[in-house]
């Protein structure tokens, strides 16, 4: 049941996205005099439609997507007024740009949201060494878990399971991964007195945790070859904290910036490392086509309820923004990058060539849809 009430807001709230861009592309249209055919939110065969003020609004078949038809944009030599092609350069770039403009507006009243809702504090995984948010406070939580594996290490024996968080390493309070590898260097051979707390959960906006506990752990000098010197597996929990008014009220800017900084350069980490361990596995587990992101939406939903909404989908209008200034048909970027050539170095590209073009970045979408559907079935277990 809990799959079906996901799948159902996963539906509403991405139509609220596609619908949100194609307004953006249509109220301009209108604005600059160019005549709007209709308003479509999902591809494929008509479901249900109804006529305003001359405009079809369309409801299709197929939900993933949208559309706004423009009189004249399938006819490049028409230049009868109110046409697209008749329109100018400027009108073509704005009418063209407001749909990643509208996305980007969406994702900050989401994100901003979503902070409000969680006081101000969130809980994410870095996966990036060093990286810090450019504004809040930074905070790194370290957390290790046992390595089953090893039967030799101080945690085996006691039968210590689980995930925990450490507050401090022979009283020395610690938060960073470096700070670990240095202790334990520095004492081989000798007992490491560690403060921990046993992790319940995890979410967007804290960690629940148990009560503190001490226990010492032995840092060899040998240990088993997949292991470390104490038999721990470690990562790294960070959180960003707006404390003071001015910091909260500026958020709104600073926390999709980055956020949208640590997606981008979490992604190129990813591709260094599998580049450098030669494991494509590191690249296509972080991947995700429509099915992966609806599985996503339903983990976040049951852990941490619309807060994760609203931040999954912050997350995907944000994305959705930038990634359509890609100059790649049938991305608006490419027609933003066409309008940009007409107005500035009168440069039209012929209909011949606009057909083989856009072709190709129809086949190109195509193509990466089906891998990233594929991936998505592998990585959920689905086949």
């Amino acid at each position: 049941m809990s799959y079906i009430i996901t799948l159902i807001i996963f539906i509403i709230l991405l139509s609220l996205l596609i619908v949100v861009h194609e307004l953006g592309h249509m109220i301009v249209a209108i604005k600059r005099g160019v005549i709007v055919n209709s308003f479509a939110l999902g591809f494929g065969p008509k479901l249900y439609s109804f006529n305003h003020n001359n405009i079809e609004y369309r409801i299709n078949l197929l939900p993933f997507g949208g559309y706004v038809s423009l009189f004249g944009d399938d006819d490049p030599g028409n230049k009868i007024k109110g046409s697209l092609s008749a329109a100018t350069a400027l009108s073509k770039f704005m009418i063209t740009i407001a749909g990643v403009f509208m996305n980007l507006i969406l994702a900050l009243i989401f994100l901003f949201i979503f902070l409000f809702s969680i006081n101000f504090k969130f809980y994410y995984s870095n996966i990036i060494p060093n990286f810090k948010f450019t504004f809040g406070q930074n905070v790194n939580n370290i957390l290790f878990s046992r390595i089953n594996s090893d039967k030799t290490s101080t945690l085996s024996k006691d039968n210590i399971n689980g995930l925990y968080l450490i507050k401090s390493i022979n009283n020395v309070p610690i938060h960073s991964i470096s700070q670990i590898q240095k202790i334990v260097d520095q004492n081989k051979g000798k007992y490491l007195y560690f403060n921990y707390s046993y992790v319940k959960n995890i979410n967007l906006y804290g960690i629940d945790l148990g009560k503190v506990s001490r226990a010492k752990f032995l840092a060899r000098k040998n240990f088993p070859k997949n292991s470390g010197s104490i038999g721990i597996s470690i990562q790294s929990i960070s959180h960003i904290e707006f404390t003071s008014v001015q910091s909260k009220i500026f958020s709104v800017i600073a926390f999709p910036y980055d956020v949208l900084q640590l997606t981008f350069q979490g992604f190129g980490y990813l591709i260094n490392q599998s580049i450098v361990q030669k494991n494509s596995k590191i690249i296509t587990t972080q991947i995700a086509g429509p099915i992966g992101i609806y599985m996503y939406t339903n983990i976040l939903f049951q852990n941490d309820g619309f807060t994760g909404l609203l931040f999954i989908f912050g997350i995907i209008s944000l994305s959705l923004a930038f990634m359509n200034l890609l100059p790649i048909p049938p991305l608006d970027g490419f027609y933003v990058l066409l309008s940009i050539l007409e107005g500035f170095f009168s440069i039209k590209i012929n209909e011949k060539w606009m057909y083989y073009i856009s072709m190709a970045g129809v086949i190109f979408f195509i193509i990466l849809m089906i891998f990233v559907t594929f991936n998505d079935l592998i990585n959920f277990k689905i086949i």
